[in-house]
């Protein structure tokens, strides 16, 4: 493993560490006269496993955007660690170590399974972009990351022939091939069946141990209770709640949040 983002030794180090990996303050954000989102605010500790929860509609998705650059907010501040991603591209903050999955699995579907692990660090450089062949070390990197997924031995199918839950375990290897700091995850075990959530679920827990940050939108509370802390609740388009696992579920605020009145 050893291809995978930082040694044990290095994630042991990095745990130690109480520093803000991603910083969100103030963010408001309008499309016409809908307010998606209402000074929404919160910290992602460097090596920590945290949810975005929320009903559907909350605004989980466009934060999300707002973070990686696909929405520019009205008014508010987005840092990775201590540098401001507002105004920058989304493969600018690539190089600023964050990356992100999405709720509708993003995969060149007529491209090879080891082809679309090459693209996250082509888009790095321009220059890289326009060349064919897949050089050795990205080969090296790419097959170890397959074979932590269970999909090296698919790497040379079409990524479209694989099975839902396999394409969104290669989503995600694919957005490890740039050695991320912060992982951000849109609906991961989305139509997933419990086997392959489970699974899911242990890839996760060994890479933040590894050192690698997530931020994970999710419905399935199973998944998020049992793998995430803190957990951040969002509702009408504004964080509402935030703490441990175990306080977000006995918050009187959010489960009126969910249940309704």
């Amino acid at each position: 493993m050893t291809a995978l983002p930082l040694t044990a030794a290095a994630a042991k180090e990095a745990a130690t560490e109480e520093s803000d990996c991603l910083t969100v303050t103030g963010i408001h954000k309008s499309f016409g006269g809908i307010q998606a989102l209402t000074d929404c605010s919160f910290v992602v500790k460097k090596g920590s496993i945290t949810a975005l929860i929320g009903p559907n509609g909350s605004g989980k998705t466009t934060l999300f955007n707002c973070i990686t650059g696909f929405y520019e907010p009205d008014r508010g501040q987005v840092y990775v660690r201590d540098v401001s991603t507002i105004g920058r591209r989304p493969s600018d903050i690539v190089h600023l170590g964050v990356m992100r999955t999405f709720q509708v699995t993003r995969i060149f579907r007529r491209m090879t399974v080891l082809e679309n692990m090459i693209v996250p660090i082509r888009q790095l450089t321009l220059r890289s972009l326009f060349t064919a062949a897949i050089k050795g070390d990205e080969r090296v990197r790419a097959e170890t990351l397959l074979e932590f997924f269970g999909l090296k031995g698919l790497r040379d199918q079409q990524a479209g022939s694989l099975s839902f839950g396999q394409q969104k375990l290669l989503e995600l290897a694919a957005a490890l091939m740039a050695e991320p700091e912060i992982v951000l995850l849109d609906e991961p075990a989305g139509g997933l069946n419990p086997v392959m959530i489970e699974k899911l679920a242990g890839h996760v827990r060994e890479l933040n141990g590894r050192g690698v940050t997530f931020l994970i939108i999710e419905h399935n509370m199973g998944f998020v209770m049992n793998l995430c802390d803190p957990v951040i609740v969002m509702h009408r388009g504004t964080v509402i709640a935030q703490g441990s696992p175990g306080a977000v579920r006995e918050d009187p605020i959010v489960l009126d949040a969910y249940l309704g009145d």
